[in-house]
């Protein structure tokens, strides 16, 4: 009988400590991660999930697969509608984690997700960098990028179409470059008007995304912008 009493409490702690990275390492990381993501991002609104089996992954600083969700985020000044990011082989320092509270990525497999931008948060960064005086907005549509509205010229009011194509500059950048300007019931020198088309040009930098992506697509869609993010090592 003693034997069996044995025999159990062995396999007891053999299984609390085959359980015990998955009960308390998986919610510590997702926790830490969680709250630097947040942090990067600018918004309450994450939410992780860490895919490690065993747990013991972490020990040896490898996260297998995760995935993390965020609304209403901001980077760089722009309003982020939805970010969604899943990786794979994400290597960090443990020691760095477990005892200072700080995930430091230092490698990873695979990285691949998308951003929203919604039309109303572009407008904000258009307002700010172009037109302060909001005489003008901009559509997003799959077709292209419009701006529309009036500008002051010669003390004449004029309205204005102006058609702009998406740019990825740098890797983290979107450039709006004037494709088409149309001025209504107006006749405007070329200087001018290449004048007006450099005026309405602007760049979007996101910033500092915290994982190691790049902008690989820009989609348009009806009053939004979908970006492609990734990275590969």
């Amino acid at each position: 009988m003693r034997r069996v009493w044995a025999a159990a409490l062995v396999l007891f702690i053999v299984l609390i400590l085959a359980l015990a990275p998955r009960l308390f390492l998986v919610p510590r990381l997702s926790a830490e991660m969680a709250g630097q993501l947040a942090a990067a991002l600018n918004t309450d609104e994450v939410d992780l999930e860490i895919g490690a089996p065993l747990g013991w992954e972490l020990l040896l600083g490898r996260i297998p697969h995760f995935e993390v969700t965020a609304a209403d985020a901001r980077l760089g000044g722009l309003g982020i509608s939805r970010v969604e990011l899943e990786g794979d082989g994400l290597l960090f320092q443990p020691w760095t984690l477990f005892m200072e509270r700080d995930l430091v990525p230092m490698d990873f497999g695979v990285l691949r997700g998308w951003l929203r931008i919604d039309e109303a948060d572009l407008n904000e960064v258009f307002w700010r960098e172009v037109d302060p005086s909001r005489k003008l907005w901009l559509e997003v549509w799959p077709e292209g990028l419009v701006v529309l509205g009036t500008v002051t010229i010669w003390d004449m009011d004029l309205s204005i179409n102006i058609v702009s194509d998406v740019l990825v500059e740098s890797g983290s950048a979107l450039r709006f470059a004037v494709k088409e300007l149309a001025v209504q019931d107006a006749w405007l020198p070329d200087l001018l008007l290449d004048m007006l088309k450099d005026s309405f040009a602007f760049t979007v930098d996101l910033g500092e995304f915290p994982l190691p992506v790049e902008i690989q697509t820009v989609e348009l869609l009806e009053h939004e912008i979908k970006i492609g993010i990734g990275g590969r090592q």
